[in-house]
């Protein structure tokens, strides 16, 4: 039977969290993000998830559905791969742009991966072989799945709440952290995690990083790298304002931590210009951010090709969908170094997949090894989360 792309179905959901995420950016009880179902005409159905903030790419929810329906549309209509090869072909010249030069990763995100899914379970091939496809040495069909642990990643929370959660997660085997920075408690935090790891970050078993968001200007930037560096703190992300691009030469120069690039590394230009320049000294490449599982591996591949390191982050408040992109992404790229994937009911309420996809003590995932993305969507999930009714868009 034939395998057009005949339908196309946009769902706005909004998934409430366990308790409040803070950050120097936004606080939030729930996300809203975007799951695109693809149907083909043989009745199988690819899911695909993008996670917009407006801080991060400009988009939203309401950018997000119409450059979907409008730039995104266009390009899918008689879709009809004869080898899985085909699709992928197709679907890494997806556009990042719209027509106003505007980016749409997070609209392109969700659709590529409805595509991956769909023709991948038609195909009966798993994304991990994604790899062999794109023909770069550097990647593998196996990578480090089973060797990478999950970070724990904390808020810029009351220091009391902040105890708790890292208790919790210590108990539960974390040794990786994220300490998320901008509000009042910082220093104490700080104080607290540093008296907690010192002696595991000493003997390297351990390790805690910082991300800023953006919120620090360069001065406090480079007083806050001085106070870290004894605490073993081994990396500082996004401290600076995406804007701030004058002092970023400065504090490359000065800063005696390590940087990482976030809220600054959205497009491959980006990229190059980053490692180029040579202001940041590592990646944090977000499947959503950066526009699907296929944007993500090239942005990949760039930072093996300059020597940066690699962390796989995630919008808070990913469903499974994207966590299972993520966990395709860690099958095939080498040597990530820190992923912050899979939280699923850790934060969320509920999750849209039938089986859980959230990681295990001491953050150990699992290899998804059935067709297309590998997991189950619960479809009445998707109904009992839904924010506005949903947009069907008929393709033939």
């Amino acid at each position: 039977m034939s395998n057009r792309l005949v339908e196309l179905q946009l769902y706005h959901l909004h998934l409430p969290f366990r308790s409040q995420f803070s950050h120097a950016a936004a606080q939030r009880c729930g996300t809203d993000t975007v799951v695109a179902a693809a149907l083909l005409a043989d009745g199988t159905i690819g899911f695909g998830e993008g996670l917009p903030r407006k801080y991060v790419t400009g988009e939203t929810v309401d950018s997000v559905l119409y450059n979907i329906s409008d730039t995104l549309t266009q390009s899918l209509k008689n879709l009809e791969p004869k080898t899985f090869p085909d699709l992928l072909d197709f679907a890494d010249n997806l556009p990042y742009e719209n027509e106003q030069h505007q980016t749409i990763n997070v609209a392109r995100c969700c659709i590529e991966l409805a595509l991956l899914d769909a023709y991948g379970k038609y195909f009966k091939c798993n994304l991990s072989n994604i790899a062999g496809w794109m023909g770069y040495s550097g990647f593998t069909r196996s990578a480090n799945l089973n060797n990478i642990r999950v970070s724990g990643v904390l808020d810029n929370s009351e220091p009391h709440k902040l105890r708790k959660r890292f208790r919790l997660m210590r108990w539960f085997g974390l040794h990786d952290f994220k300490l998320k920075v901008g509000s009042e408690a910082d220093e104490e935090n700080l104080d607290f995690l540093h008296d907690k790891l010192e002696h595991d970050i000493n003997r390297e078993k351990a390790t805690l990083r910082v991300d800023a968001n953006g919120c620090w200007d360069v001065d406090t930037a480079m007083a806050m790298s001085e106070k870290m560096v004894p605490m073993g703190v081994c990396c500082l992300e996004q401290p600076l304002a995406v804007q701030d691009s004058s002092h970023m030469h400065a504090l490359a120069d000065l800063s005696q931590l390590p940087l990482m690039a976030d809220e600054s590394l959205i497009s491959l230009d980006d990229a190059e210009y980053l490692a180029e320049n040579d202001l940041v000294d590592d990646f944090n490449i977000r499947i959503s951010k950066n526009g699907g599982l296929l944007g993500a591996l090239r942005m990949a591949e760039l930072a093996i090709k300059y020597s940066r390191g690699i962390t796989l982050g995630a919008m808070v408040g990913e469903s499974a969908i994207l966590a299972a992109a993520g966990k395709h992404f860690l099958q095939m790229v080498p040597d990530v170094v820190f992923t912050e994937i899979c939280y699923s009911t850790f934060l969320l309420k509920e999750d849209l997949c039938q089986k859980k996809i959230r990681f295990g003590y001491g953050g150990k995932l699992s290899n998804l090894s059935e067709p297309g993305l590998g997991i189950k969507i619960n479809q009445e999930q998707i109904t009992h989360f839904l924010a506005r009714p949903p947009i069907k868009i008929r393709l033939c």
